[in-house]
Formats: C-alpha cells, structure tokens, sequence
C-alpha cells in the first residue's frame, strides 16, 4: 500500500497548476491574413443574424468608406438599424466567401450575403420558403493599430436569384 503525504499531494496539486496555467497563456501564433478576415466575416454574419448591429459594427473601421454610395462607419450603422428595426430578414447565410492576402495587415474579400425570412436552416431551403435579398459584398480589410481586423472599404450590388445558383 503506498501512503502519500499530505505535503507531496499539495506539491503535485501546486505542479499541475502551474503546468496549466503555463500552457492557458503560452503565446498563440496570430492567425493569418486569411483565416482572420474569415473569422471576421463569419463574427459579423453571425452578429447580423441575431441583429445585433454592435456585434456588426465592432468590425467597421473608423475610416470605412464605401465605393459609390460614399457611405461612412455612421451611415451604414444607421442602414443596419433600420434593417434591424423593420425586421425584415430572421436568416442570414454566407456563401462563397473568398478571401486574398494583399499583405500581412490587409486582405480583401468577396462573398455573397442572402437574408431570408423564414427559419430555414440551409440556404437551399430559404428561397422555397422564403422571400429572400441577396448582396454581392467586396472589400478590404485591414489590421489596425490595436491589432484588430476591421473592414475599411466595401461595395455592394444586389445579385439576381439566377445569380444563387
């Protein structure tokens, strides 16, 4: 029969510690250019579907400007609580979100946004169940000196339904 200490337990109990909380805030590599701007991309739309227009907006750069509308961070927080307010879209999906390294602190990325109103769970079922808008969103972002990633330049069109498939 083995007997342990009460003071060997302790030392065994204070190394397991120790040992976690080196490996809890053991340095992580930074994710790169295209696998921060996904993660992004896929916070903002999750963000966008429980409308919370903050969670969205977290991710807007102070000096976002969008081509053609001209829009600012301002203007297009006040297009998304309207959208918020009128309640018009319960499901939101990203499809074919393509993401390219421009440098180590700027990436650009294109992807299709479809907002639904029905409870659908695949895109596939939203346009028999639903009426549906849909957006083709190109853009740029960048990290800023926070060492956040947020979007600084976008554009949107509206895309056809025969454009969904």
């Amino acid at each position: 029969m083995v007997t342990l200490s009460r003071s060997r337990v302790l030392g065994v109990g204070v190394a397991l510690l120790v040992a976690g909380a080196v490996l809890y805030f053991w340095p992580r590599p930074e994710p790169g250019v295209q696998e921060a701007i996904t993660r992004q991309v896929v916070a903002m739309t999750r963000a966008a579907e429980e409308k919370d227009v903050s969670g969205v907006m977290e991710s807007v750069s102070e000096r976002f400007k969008s081509d053609g509308s001209g829009w600012s961070k301002k203007e297009v927080r006040g297009v998304l609580t309207a959208q918020v307010l009128r309640g018009q879209w319960v499901r939101v999906f990203m499809t074919n979100l393509e993401v390219h390294e421009v440098s180590p602190t700027q990436g650009d990325f294109q992807a299709r946004f479809i907002f639904g109103r029905s409870q659908a769970e695949k895109v596939q079922d939203l346009a028999a169940t639903s009426i549906l808008n849909a957006y083709l969103i190109e853009g740029t972002f960048e990290k800023e000196d926070d060492g956040e990633w947020r979007v600084v330049r976008a554009k949107y069109r509206p895309l056809d339904p025969t454009e969904l498939l």
